[in-house]
């Protein structure tokens, strides 16, 4: 589905497909991996290995059928990608991530971003705050390092966040776990969901994604600095470079209560 086109014609937002899925991958290896700060301070940019497992979050989360791409209309090429994920309250199964880094990650650099992630979730529970049973997770966000200061961050998470609207009417529907090519066979369909996401949220590692969310009126609801976190006996801002370095988790309620 396209849902948008620039004033332009150069680029369109289209949802995720089997055709576009390899090139969103690409987009996430060369121009988050290499660029991001947590896969920086994890040394995920100087690990192959652990980046090609952290891709399994993007398949996991492509399944659900709400993932966007940024696509040149001329070439068709993928130049940003925004891969989102419904998450629904389930107290009685293991957290997601937990699951992943006991199942997936061999590698202590995926294991570290992954445990972050579960890290900085487990402070602040978006389910319990909002007291709502089902969001919409703005998980990685990312362009081609050419492509970049073309809003095309800010359109995919525009219209993100419209196609977290939709679910509730039942009109997204599911990737098949066969369109993402062997390499993720081995992956479980998408549960179906009898619920719809109540709020989007994300967690923001950069300044640019802090500014952006800013924008979108997302409440921010805790800031801890990278300077608290620790990987192979450095602390987060020494590899990152940047002492005042921090992440935010941040949610948009979808509707008016």
């Amino acid at each position: 589905m396209i849902w948008f086109v620039t004033e332009d014609g150069k680029y369109r937002i289209e949802s995720l497909t089997s055709k576009t899925f390899a090139g969103a991958l690409r987009v996430i290896t060369e121009g988050l991996w290499q660029n991001e700060a947590v896969s920086i301070a994890t040394e995920v940019d100087k690990n192959p290995k652990a980046a090609e497992e952290l891709l399994e979050l993007c398949a996991d989360a492509a399944l659900d059928g709400v993932s966007l791409v940024a696509v040149v209309v001329k070439t068709g090429e993928v130049v940003a990608a925004l891969f989102s994920k419904i998450k629904v309250k389930t107290p009685s199964e293991k957290p997601f991530f937990e699951i992943f880094m006991k199942e997936r990650c061999t590698q202590a650099s995926s294991l570290a971003l992954v445990n972050f992630m579960a890290d900085f979730y487990g402070r602040c529970n978006l389910f319990e705050l909002y007291n709502v049973d089902c969001s919409f997770d703005l998980m990685f966000l990312a362009t081609l390092q050419e492509y970049r200061k073309q809003n095309l961050g800010t359109l995919l998470a525009k219209y993100s966040i419209e196609v977290a609207r939709k679910v509730r009417d039942g009109s997204v529907v599911p990737m098949n776990v066969a369109e993402l090519g062997p390499k993720y066979s081995h992956l479980k369909k998408a549960k179906g969901v009898e619920t719809y996401p109540k709020i989007c949220q994300t967690l923001c590692t950069a300044r640019a994604t802090q500014k952006l969310i800013e924008n979108f009126k997302f409440k921010v609801h805790l800031t801890v600095p990278f300077s608290e976190y620790v990987f192979d006996g450095k602390r987060y801002t020494e590899r990152i470079g940047d002492e005042n370095a921090i992440c935010q988790i941040a949610a948009l309620p979808l509707y008016e209560s």
